[in-house]
């Protein structure tokens, strides 16, 4: 019986889907992923999701199941958990989405289904009527105060009216979080690498689909996928482009190791060259 399920996070490119197979392997699991880039089927090179071939015949799932024009929340990938968790006797869940990863293991606001007129209606808002109407929220990022709104506007009460409830947790279990945290030279040198070598792999190929489909929302948040649009659109060269796609990909990382960090300070932390160490000691 597992005592605890294993999460394993860290920044982007700091290899932890190779590391969830080498857990899933070991303890005999199955593998859930927590990256909410990960989620979508058009765009297997850019979000870097593990192929079938790297999947060694460990299942693998909620990769690679929503279509481009999809947004999922943090609410529905919740949902999407709770319909498969049933059916995996030791899952390992792995992603760099760090508000997936503490929805799971600290619950979530029990907050009611928004009226999807009133969230069309509330995306279409000019962001200044957005922040002329919405009440008690301190949230500066537009897409969050998006959000307080359609949540006062579908239930009468404000967002922080909800996050005060005693938030709800879709699995009784608990969870040990493994926090992959390469050397900062270590991973920005793999950052660079990566966007390389997804070019070489077809990201271009990748960029070019969503352009002719028209996607917008979360799939074109990936890293990349701007960057790669305007060198189609000749906006940039081809150098500007690897030099602000890569560079983008170093802050970030950056960014998720500050996060992962300050929320979850019970982690185990570990670099790529204690691997072996971890598995032995801990799997």
């Amino acid at each position: 019986m597992q005592k605890s399920i294993p999460v394993i996070v860290g920044p982007t490119a700091s290899g932890k889907s190779a590391f969830s197979l080498r857990v899933a392997q070991q303890i005999k699991g199955e593998i859930i992923n927590a990256d909410s880039l990960q989620v979508y089927k058009d765009i297997l090179i850019l979000s870097a999701r593990p192929t079938i071939e790297e999947q060694e015949g460990i299942p693998h799932h909620l990769y690679g199941y929503l279509d481009a024009y999809t947004t999922p929340s943090v609410a529905s990938w919740l949902e999407d958990v709770k319909a498969i968790i049933h059916t995996i006797e030791k899952p390992v869940f792995v992603g760099g989405t760090g508000l997936y990863i503490k929805a799971l293991t600290q619950g979530i606001s029990p907050i009611p289904e928004i009226d999807p007129h009133i969230r069309e209606s509330v995306r279409q808002m000019p962001i200044e009527e957005v922040q002329s109407k919405v009440i008690n929220c301190n949230a500066v990022d537009p897409q969050r105060l998006r959000r307080a709104l359609e949540v006062q506007l579908s239930t009468g009460k404000p967002l922080q009216y909800f996050q005060e409830l005693p938030k709800i947790k879709i699995i009784d279990k608990p969870f040990q979080i493994y926090f992959l945290n390469p050397d900062r030279t270590w991973l920005y040198d793999h950052c660079n690498q990566r966007f390389i070598q997804m070019l070489q792999k077809g990201a271009v190929e990748e960029v070019k689909y969503l352009k002719k489909i028209k996607a917008t929302g979360g799939i074109t948040k990936a890293i990349g996928v701007k960057q790669i649009s305007q060198w189609l659109d000749g906006q940039i060269s081809n150098e500007e482009m690897i030099i602000q796609a890569t560079k983008e990909t170093r802050h970030y990382a950056k960014r998720q190791v500050t996060w992962f960090k300050n929320q979850f300070p019970e982690a185990i932390l570990f670099t790529p060259q204690e691997i072996n160490t971890i598995l032995k000691t801990f799997f």
